[in-house]
């Protein structure tokens, strides 16, 4: 425990132990690569003043050969400028992002990272950053206003009094930029939905009307655009659902035109065909799994079960019952389903293959009973195992007393201790007795669960 309570300190170092040591690595990796722009770029954005004479002597010290070329010094200069200027930067424009003051620039100054690497500051960069943040802000709720289908005026004011209020720059362009993309967003969203659920594009004179009557800008183009390309997807999900359900395209059109919706023939029966397609063959691989060829059956039903006939329903159920039956008909199958004991429908398969499937599904069947008698031999295995251990234990303590009591030097030899002597003598024989029967039937056990597994072994080796 003192050991472990001297080693604590290293224990709890080690993390950063390790990340020095990958640091030093990447930093030597550096020095063989000589970018010093780019060396001068790692340490500005890592918050490090610049220092190269630092950079240049661990390089010497580390390097294959001296890796400060001429010019170097001005290199890692430009690098270390941008870096400082990234670092700085990016931090303004995470804060401009949020919605805070510029103000927040403080917060960094005096942050326990900016104290820990000495970081040199750099207010211009933050500014900088803060501006392109800031103007993603409004621009960002500018969107949601027009995204949620307000007019520019109120939500513009609201943002503009607001910024007032937080004494904050306000970037009225970015706003209303934010707010054309979510107008656009808007429609597009409106065309979609009509056309999603069936609706007109005529209903587009509606909702304009009410556009205009609110102060909302029409796009009517990004309306147009959606609703053309999501009407496609409204006919073909239509063709795939009416095919499963005993609809088809005349019904559709008539209830479509009623509507003034455009009809897209071609897109629905394309759908429709592709379903259908798809139910004939799920129907022959279902069927032909263990099943008989049922296609006749299954067109006589297809009115009541709500589907239609095609050209290619025979072909295809054909094909699909046909793979499915040679994957059913295999000697495996048959003995992996003997051993489930779950039926093997060999009439559905070819005559030719019908005896071996039988002869594969019994071997299936007698290769259980095999596996039973083996685990049952496995286990008497285990249990004689167990009792010849147990039996040699207490053989051997016996005669370890046995021993110490006939060497003992203060032993009193009476009648009492010749009948002990007798007792331990006739417990050892009975000891001996009972191992020796219990390593015959181990013995047994063994070459029961042996054979039994040469007998599965077998079972499943011929059923080929």
């Amino acid at each position: 425990m003192k050991a472990l309570l001297r080693l604590r300190p290293l224990i709890l170092a080690l993390p950063f132990l390790l990340a020095g040591c990958a640091g030093t690595m990447q930093r030597i990796a550096d020095c063989k690569v000589g970018d010093w722009n780019a060396i001068g770029h790692k340490d500005g954005i890592a918050g490090e003043p610049a220092n190269f004479a630092e950079r240049k002597e661990f390089c010497d010290d580390h390097a294959d050969s001296k890796q400060a070329t001429v010019g170097a010094d001005g290199q890692y200069a430009a690098g270390w400028n941008q870096g400082n200027w990234d670092l700085w930067s990016g931090w303004g424009q995470q804060d401009g992002v949020k919605g805070l003051l510029a103000t927040q620039f403080e917060q960094h100054v005096g942050s326990a990272e900016v104290r820990k690497h000495g970081t040199p500051l750099n207010r211009p960069a933050y500014d900088d950053g803060w501006t392109m943040g800031n103007s993603s802000y409004w621009h960002a709720i500018g969107r949601t206003a027009g995204t949620e289908g307000q007019p520019m005026s109120a939500p513009l004011e609201a943002a503009r009094s607001r910024a007032a209020a937080m004494q904050m720059r306000f970037d009225e362009a970015a706003f209303s930029n934010g707010w054309q993309a979510g107008n656009r967003t808007y429609w597009q969203d409106a065309g979609y939905n009509d056309a999603h659920n069936g609706v007109p594009d005529s209903e587009l004179q509606n909702r304009a009307a009410r556009a205009r009557s609110a102060g909302v800008q029409v796009q009517e183009d990004a309306y147009r655009a959606a609703w053309n390309g999501e009407l496609i997807n409204y006919w073909r999900n239509l063709g795939t659902e009416d095919a499963v359900n005993g609809r088809e395209f005349t019904l559709r059109s008539k209830e479509a035109r009623a509507r003034g919706l455009k009809v897209l023939e071609t897109e629905y029966r394309l759908a429709w065909e592709n379903r259908l397609t798809d139910y004939w063959r799920q129907a022959g691989a279902d069927d032909g799994y263990g099943k008989p060829f049922l296609l006749e059956d299954r067109i006589a039903n297809a009115n009541r079960n709500k589907v239609f006939v095609l050209p290619s329903t025979r072909s295809v159920y054909t094909a699909a019952w046909q793979e499915q039956n040679a994957r059913y008909c295999q000697p495996e199958v048959a003995f992996e389903r003997g051993r489930a004991n779950r039926g093997m429908a060999v009439e559905v398969c070819r005559p030719e293959q019908r005896d071996q499937l039988k002869h594969a599904y019994v071997s299936g069947q007698d290769y259980e009973a095999a596996a039973a008698r083996y685990r049952q031999a496995a286990n008497d295995l285990d249990e004689y195992n167990g009792r010849v251990h147990d039996g040699y234990q207490r053989l051997n303590r016996l005669e370890r007393e046995m021993r110490n009591a006939s060497e003992a030097k203060d032993r009193v030899v009476n009648e009492e201790s010749k009948k002990q002597d007798a007792r331990r003598e006739q417990e050892r024989h009975e000891l001996l007795d009972q191992i020796r029967r219990n390593e015959r039937r181990r013995d047994d056990a063994r070459m029961w669960a042996e054979q039994y597994q040469r007998d599965m072994e077998s079972l499943r080796r011929n059923i080929y």
